[in-house]
């Protein structure tokens, strides 16, 4: 082979050894990347499909619960205070009510009020202790509310006959019996002082002895009250 020949040949070689190591470095490339995608491929799956431990759990609920119990502890610190506030206040008391005589003019008791020693009843004939107390008036003499308020009840009663209830403020209450059958209010109305309620009837069989008369009675939280006491109706 001559020298020509030769440095031909040598050629062929040098672009034979430059082929191959491009297509190594080609090769390696491609190699690299698909590696980088299946890393980060992976990452993502791994990312989204990782579990809650155990601990995680157990951690999570702990904290929910202290932050529950924190809740409770202040709602407990503030009902506290607020019973304190409450338990604070000085008790309001309650305005006796101006009361004003429920028959005209100057009346005669016939049956004194007397609950803490019996008195002598002449229709029974027996001693008795007596919360009301009975004041003479003739047949269709008016009866008049003593006070502003609400009629709490209307009704007969055996020994009372027909009765007007009516409250004054939530502690007082007075009660008119032996009224006629034309009772002028009804339950649930709102009456003013002096205003018409009924009239007087004729006693029942447990007052006959008496004569006629109206049954005033009053009361305090439930508590009978001598209505001489509180107003001026008779001598």
């Amino acid at each position: 082979m001559n020298q020509k020949e030769r440095r031909a040949a040598r050629g062929l070689q040098i672009v034979a050894v430059c082929c191959c190591f491009c297509l190594l470095a080609v090769g390696a490339g491609v190699t690299y990347r698909a590696m980088d995608r299946e890393k980060a491929g992976g990452g993502e799956i791994l990312q989204k499909e990782q579990p809650v431990t155990a601990v995680q759990s157990k951690t999570i609920e702990i904290a929910q619960a202290e932050q529950q119990g924190e809740a409770e502890k202040t709602k407990e610190i503030k009902e506290a205070k607020e019973a304190k506030a409450t338990k604070a206040q000085p008790a309001r008391k309650s305005e006796q009510p101006v009361f004003a005589a429920p028959l005209e003019g100057k009346t005669k008791v016939v049956l004194a009020y007397s609950t803490d020693h019996a008195i002598y009843d002449p229709t029974l004939e027996q001693y008795r202790t007596n919360a009301s107390v009975s004041l003479s008036a003739k047949k269709g003499t008016e009866v008049k509310a003593a006070a502003d308020g609400v009629v709490k009840e209307v009704k007969k009663d055996a020994q009372a006959g027909n009765l007007v209830r009516i409250a004054h403020g939530e502690d007082w209450l007075t009660t008119y019996g032996q009224l006629a059958d034309a009772v002028a209010v009804k339950e649930g109305e709102s009456v003013k002082q002096g205003q018409r309620i009924g009239t007087v009837a004729a006693p029942t069989k447990y007052g006959v002895a008496l004569g006629e008369h109206l049954i005033f009675a009053m009361e305090k939280n439930g508590e009978p009250q001598n209505p001489m006491e509180k107003m001026k109706t008779a001598e």
